[in-house]
């Protein structure tokens, strides 16, 4: 397992712990999760306990034989013994030129100069001969003897000049050569093989570097190390015993002690391999599942080195000073009861002395700075001492406590166990050097589109013969939930007919993940049973890339008994687009006005971008063809973050308070954390960052988005405090269609509004589309209004007399209309009000309106004459007309499964197994509607009352009201694409590719696509038929009866909110003047402004901590309530730990 540097924690990348909680309670729900982990692979489950178990043995001085990551070889490691400390600082390196000499060739050399010699003495003997016959050919004339010896006297110089030239030259040759053996070799071979292995490679000391060190120590600047800081706080937060509520690290010194080198290596691959295999194959991963980048960081060219490091600190006084000259940290605890109260406890703690060996795996390239990627293991755990002391004079050194002293050697060793071979840390050395934090890529490859549609035959796991059964869909190794359907009760057949997106990264391929299917029965006080589960490759859906298959696969058992049942399902892979360079602009940030953006002053540097995907991305906005795809969302940073102190205004201000001089810690920081929203729905929460006014998250998360076009982003930054509810320090709300028009990436600060707090955050957004086409219906919002506004029966029986009831399944809201709006039309029943009827709607793709028609002149029990079920899954977003469902009649007067189990509105009821006769259609039931996506003001009783994320989620959708942040939300922003800049290009080559289904099908599914397309947002513009989106490529048609088959379309995406303001309660003010009530209400809206900036009676504390134990009461009883509910195992909110 590879870290990469500052990879923010999450469900996938847990903070290490050095210890297990331990839970009092025995929790139903909990016991379930542990029950699910009983079918999961063993190994993924137990990582984290692993790397504890290593930290364990390696701490008691076991030896242990691994894999080196970065060679490939099996090796034995051992944690550094203190005892040779000395040894190492002493010893720790050899000079290589103190080596005996390998001597030359000398063989070889006398070869080279006898052959040279004997040339040049047969060319001089060759012209002294010649000379001579021409001296007795011309005897008779002597003056001619000097002009003919001559040139045999030159060329016998000539020759000997050469042969000295030669040996000489050749001489060196052999000498240097025997130098570069000896560098090479930096040893013996003692087992006299012939080859020097890694353990006969000598190490080498550095003291050339260890001279620079010293040097350069003293001037570096702490702040380069801040992502370590905040991994090292993070760390020590999630080891932290309960009543340790908050950690910081509040100061970082290097000190003027430098580290040193003890001793330096070079070090050849296992089997001197010149590629990745025998390193991936010894790693247990599969090469052909591999990057690229991955591939080239093992088999390309590269450099192999260990290097041996060793500080001690030097002897320091009782004084802060003294203690400041060697590494220190200055860490504060904040101790209490979580919520209700904490007192600070800092401490000094020096580094006295560390001591270890890494090896370093360096990845060449041919453009500067020549090194990418970097592979660092650690062979085994460094020695690390160091001392804590109290900032009091009257406390001891509490390294010098049993216990404390323990826990804390304990945490160094946990954290420094995640680096030990074979795991290991990757840094990207070149983004590094460039300074480049900016993702220009997401980590998910692309999606998984998984439409469940039925279970059949299940197992009876309730005593009354039947099971209440709902699916929760994981990965095998993870084993966490990433979708679970509603529960459907009392049925053995149920029709759920949802869908669920699940992101696929690298990981998932190396681990050979299978995506899970696990059928549950709930139960309302014990453990959930499980009636079988299903799995199938993911790897196998990557091959068969955007080629859906629908399968009905029998379930398997997780123990010995038999489990019946079968699971039919769709599930298709679908990975990303690269960007279309036919829409490549200059990638200027839209934020800028047209006419400034050619100033000098305005012309802001663009991130570094290391290849050609990551050019196009910061130059090539999202094509208008592809709108679903993967959103990653980065919070990096605070900038001044304050809090509003002394106002007495009724207007909130917006920005940076700019009347105090700024300060990064000091009493009244905020401790501030962030939350992420998508579409009104919570989806990541960050770390708190206790006490600074520029606190470093470095955090965000990745999500499937079914349409960008209508999606938003709300970052809230928040204040943690004691004995009152989080304050919200600001937000800020983000259009993705105003955001990615010229890139698809844009990394901004953006200044924190509508809170008691000041300040800017640096946001970076990132969108890649994925190849899969959603059908209209799919592509839009969880939350959202359902507005009715005529309500008509057609049907056998007269219904003149009877109520209208409506209500949503996931909702309590209930909207009623009287017999008396009822009139006959020809041969319809028409109920129609001057205002319409609005019902708000929580997790609306598994919710149905319930439409009852009774009788008003008897009791509730057996009043219903008729009953029609709309899916609200079938509706497209903001398309206002006519929809016809079908009206049924109970024989015995139970519609409960009309309720639960999904009905196409056409009324086909084909996928039911059972209880078909029991139900019978008397007519039709047409619907003038509209669905509007995002929180209105009809929400607030649903959202106030119902726990405290959804407490928060008001109080997020009020302050974006007040700021008027929501216009346009959950509309279509879509801007107009030049003619020239069509798609045309990326769609032709992405099927020449094979990556792209060709002509989509129709939806032959259970669902039958949308109802009420005609308008609304079914088209790249929103308005109109005649530009309508191509048909989904999800889907396929159910005709080809076989073990595979082709899924139904399902992406969707979350936009739009309404602003309606809208109350239950018609308004009583006449547009004249206002009476008592209405005065009442201008009051209390009134106070609700002032206490949402913490003014008014909330500007005292008192008064905020009675309203937190107000809601603390609320909470509790709101839990109780739950606790007697059924539940599915649903994912929650993602964080950092």
């Amino acid at each position: 397992m590879s870290h990469k540097l500052a990879e923010p924690y999450s469900g996938k990348n847990p903070v290490p712990k050095i210890t297990t909680k331990l839970t009092s309670l025995v929790n139903p729900e909990k016991a379930t999760a542990a029950k699910a982990q009983q079918v999961q692979d063993r190994s993924g489950q137990h990582a984290e306990q692993e790397t504890a178990q290593t930290a364990k043995r390696l701490a008691k001085g076991h030896v242990m034989r691994t894999t080196d990551p970065t060679t490939g070889e099996e090796l034995t490691i051992r944690n550094a013994d203190p005892k040779m400390e000395a040894e190492w600082e002493e010893e720790g390196g050899e000079n290589v030129l103190a080596h005996a000499f390998p001597p030359p060739d000398i063989e070889m050399h006398r070869k080279v100069v006898l052959s040279s010699t004997s040339t040049a003495f047969l060319y001089s003997s060759a012209g002294y001969t010649c000379a001579l016959l021409l001296a007795l050919l011309f005897g008779s004339h002597p003056w001619l003897w000097p002009i003919i010896l001559l040139p045999p006297t030159f060329l016998a110089y000539t020759m000997h000049f050469r042969m000295k030239n030669t040996s000489q030259g050749d001489f060196q040759d052999r000498i240097w050569h025997s130098e570069r053996v000896r560098g090479l070799r930096a040893g013996d071979d003692l087992d006299g093989d012939g080859n020097i292995t890694t353990e006969e490679h000598t190490k080498e000391s550095a003291e050339w570097v260890n001279s620079v060190l010293r040097g350069v120590w003293p001037i570096v600047n702490p702040d380069m190390f801040s992502s370590l800081v905040d991994m090292l706080e993070d760390i020590m937060q999630s080891s932290a015993p309960s009543f340790v509520h908050s950690i910081r690290i509040a100061d970082l010194g290097l000190g003027r002690n430098a580290a040193r080198i003890t001793s330096i290596r070079s070090l050849p691959d296992a089997g001197d391999s010149k590629n990745g295999d025998e390193i991936s194959k010894s790693l247990e991963v599969d090469s052909e599942d591999m990057s690229p980048e991955d591939r080239d960081a093992l088999g390309g060219d590269h450099v192999n080195l260990e290097v041996g490091f060793a500080y001690r600190a030097e002897p320091s006084g009782e004084s802060a000073q003294s203690k400041a000259k060697n590494i220190h940290l200055l860490v504060e605890f904040f101790i209490g009861l979580t919520g209700v109260f904490g007192v600070k406890f800092p401490v000094w703690v020096e580094v006295t002395g560390a001591i270890g060996t890494a090896r370093a795996r360096l990845q060449l390239i041919s453009t500067p700075p020549f090194v990418k990627t970097t592979m660092i293991t650690l062979l085994g755990l460094p020695h690390v001492t160091i001392s804590v002391v109290p900032l009091s004079e009257r406390l001891p050194n509490v390294m010098n406590v049993p216990f404390l002293s323990g826990f804390i050697s304990s945490a160094i060793n946990t954290a420094a166990a995640e680096y030990v071979a074979p795991k290991s840390l990757t840094l990207d050395l070149q983004k590094l050097i460039n300074g480049d934090d900016i993702k220009k890529d997401t980590e998910a490859l692309g999606v998984l589109v998984v439409h469940i549609h039925r279970a059949t035959g299940l197992a009876k796991a309730d005593t009354n013969g039947a099971s209440d059964p709902y699916i929760t869909l994981t990965f095998s190794r993870l084993g966490k939930p990433l979708y679970s359907t509603r529960i459907i009760k009392g049925d053995l057949n149920p029709v759920f007919e949802e869908t669920a997106f699940v992101l696929v990264d690298v990981n998932t391929a190396k681990l050979r993940e299978k995506l899970s299917f696990q059928l549950w029965d709930s139960d309302r006080m014990s453990v959930d049973d499980m009636l079988g589960y299903h799995e199938i490759d993911v790897v196998e859906l990557i091959r068969q890339r955007a080629k859906p298959i629908r399968r009905v696969s029998p379930l398997s058992s997780p123990d010995s008994r038999h489990r019946p049942g079968n699971v039919e399902y769709t599930v298709g892979y679908y990975g990303k687009l690269p960007p279309n360079s036919a829409l490549s602009t200059d990638g200027t940030d839209p934020g800028i006005p047209d006419d400034l953006r050619q100033k000098p002053e305005f012309k802001e540097a663009r991130a570094v971008s290391l290849n050609d995907l990551e050019a196009a991305v910061l130059t090539t906005p999202p094509d208008e063809e592809w709108v679903s795809g993967i959103l990653s969302v980065q919070v990096h940073e605070i900038r001044g973050l304050t809090v509003r102190r002394g106002e007495t205004s009724g207007t909130e201000n917006k920005g940076q308070d700019d009347s105090n001089e700024p300060r990064e810690e000091g009493e009244g920081l905020p401790s501030s954390y962030c939350t992420i929203s998508l579409n009104d729905e919570l989806v990541y929460e960050t770390r708190v960052k206790p006490i600074t006014s520029s606190p470093m998250f470095n955090a965000g998360m990745e999500r499937f988005i079914r349409d960008r076009r209508k999606s938003h982003v709300t970052v809230t930054v928040k204040d943690s405090r004691m004995r009152e509810n989080d304050p919200v320090l600001g937000i800020v709300l983000l259009k993705l269609s105003e955001l990615l028009v010229n890139a698809s990436e844009v990394t901004r600060f953006w200044s924190i509004e509508q809170g008691i707090g000041y300040g800017r955050i640096r946001i970076s957004v990132l969108f890649r589309p994925v190849e899969a086409k959603l059908p209209p219906n799919l592509l839009g919002f969880e939350t959202g209004t359902l507005e009715i506004h005529n309500i008509a029966v057609q049907s056998k029986d007269d219904l003149s007399y009877c109520e209208v009831h409506m209500k949503v399944t996931t909702t309590a809201a209930e909207q009623k209309v009287s017999r008396k709006k009822a009139e006959k039309r020809d041969d319809q029943v028409v109920w129609s009000e001057p205002d319409s009827s609005k019902l708000p709607v929580r997790q609306r793709y598994g919710a149905a309106l319930l439409v009852s028609i009774r009788d008003a002149s008897v009791f509730k029990a057996s009043g219903r004459k008729a009953l029609g079920v709309l899916w609200l899954r079938d509706l497209v977003d903001n398309n206002d007309g006519r929809v016809e469902i079908a009206l049924w009649q109970a024989k015995h007067g139970d519609y409960s499964r009309l309720k639960l189990n999904y009905v196409p509105p056409d009324g086909d009821l084909s996928y039911w197994d059972t209880d078909k006769e029991n139900v019978e259609r008397i007519g039709s039931l047409f619907l003038d509607m509209c669905f509007k996506p995002g929180i209105s003001g009809l929400h607030h009783q649903l959202l106030t009352g119902g726990g405290a994320k959804k407490r928060e989620a008001w109080d997020q959708y009020d302050r974006q009201k007040a700021g008027h942040m929501r216009d346009g939300v959950g509309k279509m922003g879509v801007k107009t694409t030049p003619g020239d800049h069509q798609s045309q290009e990326n769609n032709e080559t992405s099927r020449a590719d094979g990556r792209v289904a060709g002509t989509p099908e129709d939806d032959k599914t259970a669902s039958g696509g949308p109802i009420n397309e005609a308008g609304g947002d079914t088209s790249p513009l929103g308005v109109g038929d005649e530009s309508r989106t191509e048909g989904a490529n999800t889907v396929v048609s159910t005709d080809a009866v076989e073990t595979e088959e082709q899924v139904l379309e399902h992406p969707e995406e979350h936009e739009g909110a309404s602003d309606e303001v809208g109350e239950s309660g018609r308004g009583s003010e006449d547009g004249g003047r206002k009476g008592p009530i209405a005065k009442l209400k201008d009051w209390r809206q009134h106070e609700r402004e002032l206490h949402r900036g913490h003014r008014g009676v909330m500007q005292a504390k008192p008064a905020r901590t009675a309203q937190w134990m107000k809601d603390n009461v609320e909470e509790g009883v709101h839990a109780v309530k739950e606790r007697m509910k059924m539940h599915s195992r649903e994912p929650d909110v993602e964080t950092e730990a």
